[in-house]
């Protein structure tokens, strides 16, 4: 559980985890540099089971993730994010479809309900493995793609995430998929809140962080498009477009209005009549500034 500046939101995950039955599990929280009072809460908990990790300084969720793995013992890694919480049951389901699997899978998938009435994934999970393939055609159709992972410890230390600040977590999917064997459970085992106004899809969204994050956010679809892209586009072609697209936005983020403009363009020679790519082109090219400020009025993801 990676963690930063949640003192108010902490507490109810990690008693989630505590709630738990069965006594073969530790929770590992890696504090990220946090500024307000999230150690303090965290340490007044008091339960041997957990492992506190705490870098001196905020180096991103990405390196908090990755601490949260080196730290742990046990073989197997559920990752919870801070904001959210394991459902009463929830880790007996996960362990049953852990030993259930037995040597045959890497990374086991289950789904969230969440506190808005929806559930993620969606459409829902249909028990069964998943090949790579199946996961980019799954992408044309999913409206929300997060569900909680459970990954063998040394496929975690295998693939661990990039060392970016705001981005990695849709290249770290693609890598997961790809070189892991996987599997997914219509099994609902945790919650998604979405009270923290800290989020990380909802924080870069503000025209200042937007900019300084676009250089990871574009290294970061640069990887997926190089290492994935013609799989992409034959079979997950809509995902494949929408793709181009943003590249095409963080360049404009950037500043690199050159690059962005060719991107665009290029966008543009694929579907011509799609409104919003001109609007990207003509907004992108009068400066980052702008465009930031442009690209924050969108709603951010849910």
């Amino acid at each position: 559980m990676p963690v930063f500046n949640r003192e108010k939101l902490v507490t109810r995950a990690i008693r989630s985890c505590l709630a738990q039955t069965g006594d073969d599990f530790e929770i590992v929280v890696t504090d990220d540099g946090s500024t307000d009072g999230t150690v303090d809460v965290i340490e007044q908990i008091g339960d041997p089971r957990i492992k506190l990790v705490r870098h001196a300084t905020n180096l991103g969720h990405s390196a908090a993730r990755n601490s949260c793995v080196d730290a742990a013992v046990g073989e197997w890694i559920v990752i919870l994010d801070s904001d959210d919480e394991l459902l009463p049951g929830g880790l007996d389901k996960i362990r049953k479809a852990v030993f259930d699997s037995g040597d045959e899978v890497d990374c086991l998938q289950f789904m969230y309900d969440r506190d808005d009435g929806g559930c993620s994934p969606d459409p829902p999970f249909v028990d069964g493995s998943l090949t790579f393939e199946d996961y980019l055609r799954m992408l044309d159709r999913w409206t929300r793609f997060d569900p909680l992972f459970c990954m063998r410890r040394e496929a975690s230390l295998r693939l661990p995430w990039k060392p970016w600040s705001l981005s990695g977590a849709i290249w770290q999917r693609f890598e997961i998929h790809s070189q892991c064997r996987c599997a997914v459970s219509s099994q609902v085992v945790a919650l998604i809140h979405t009270d923290a106004t800290n989020r990380i899809s909802w924080y870069r969204r503000g025209p200042q962080v937007a900019q300084r994050a676009g250089v990871d956010l574009g290294e970061e679809m640069d990887l997926i498009l190089r290492h994935h892209g013609e799989r992409l586009r034959a079979f997950a072609p809509r995902t494949w477009h929408r793709f181009q697209r943003v590249r095409a936005s963080y360049y404009f983020l950037e500043g690199r209005r050159l690059a962005g403009m060719r991107q665009s363009l290029y966008c543009i020679s694929l579907t011509p009549f799609v409104l919003e790519l001109w609007l990207q082109l003509f907004s992108g090219l009068i400066g980052p500034g702008w465009f930031a400020k442009l690209r924050s009025l969108r709603s951010p993801p849910t």
